[in-house]
């Protein structure tokens, strides 16, 4: 009987962290579907309400979640703001999530994953020259992301966030010609006010490095994760 009980207690263990990597994945397929709709308030409920929550891409760095919420329901807005029927005319953002590898801890509270993401971006061109026509700036954007996960009031939300960019580049030009759109790091981006982060981006003399990001390994808890995400000071 004790060997019953041993091997029914792993085997409902094994079961919440299976249970626990769908949720993850199923957060990571509702940031691509709320990104894509300009749902930004709801994205905005998928992440922990923790001070040490972090966020990390091409356009600035935010720390905790006041700051993430900011970023995304102030400086990006939601569908359902006043205007927004008119700004997102022509626009379409659609970033999928592709070659997964996902661990969840053993102790079931942490887990970790990334992601490398085709995607495309097209903005409506602004200020038409006289007789040119309304037209669409179709772009495509890759990039990566590394995401850890936490479980915050028995619900899995996101912790800790990298989109590492790959390349973009007009859907007529070749990410392989020179003057890249990507935004350089280290240049000072309007949009958030901070400079660009460092990170890699694709250019002829480039070499791809080696970890970024790192696939995740097993791991028993948080403090023992091998790579984990750490905000720069």
């Amino acid at each position: 009987m004790e060997n019953l009980e041993l091997l029914l207690q792993q085997a409902l263990h094994r079961i919440d962290r299976l249970e626990a990597a769908q949720a993850c994945r199923n957060l990571m397929g509702k940031y691509s579907y709320y990104h894509t709709a300009f749902r930004n308030n709801e994205y905005v409920e998928l992440w922990a309400k923790r001070e040490d929550s972090y966020y990390r891409f091409p356009f600035g760095e935010y720390r905790g979640y006041e700051a993430i919420r900011r970023c995304y329901q102030e400086e990006h807005g939601d569908r359902t703001d006043p205007g927004m029927d008119q700004d997102l005319k022509g626009m379409l953002m659609m970033h999928e999530m592709d070659t997964e590898v996902l661990e969840v801890a053993e102790d079931g509270q942490t887990a970790k994953g990334v992601w490398i993401s085709p995607g495309h971006e097209t903005m409506p061109a602004r200020d038409l020259k006289e007789g040119e026509e309304p037209h669409g700036n179709a772009h495509w954007c890759w990039g990566k992301y590394e995401v850890e996960f936490i479980k915050e009031d028995g619900v899995w939300k996101f912790w800790h966030m990298i989109l590492y960019p790959l390349f973009k580049t007009s859907f007529y030009k070749s990410w392989g010609e020179p003057g890249a759109e990507t935004l350089k790091p280290g240049a000072y981006n309007p949009m958030t006010g901070q400079n660009n982060p460092d990170y890699w981006v694709y250019d002829t003399d480039a070499v791809y490095p080696a970890d970024e990001p790192e696939p995740p390994l097993p791991y028993g808890s948080y403090e023992d994760m091998p790579h984990k995400i750490l905000p720069k000071d």
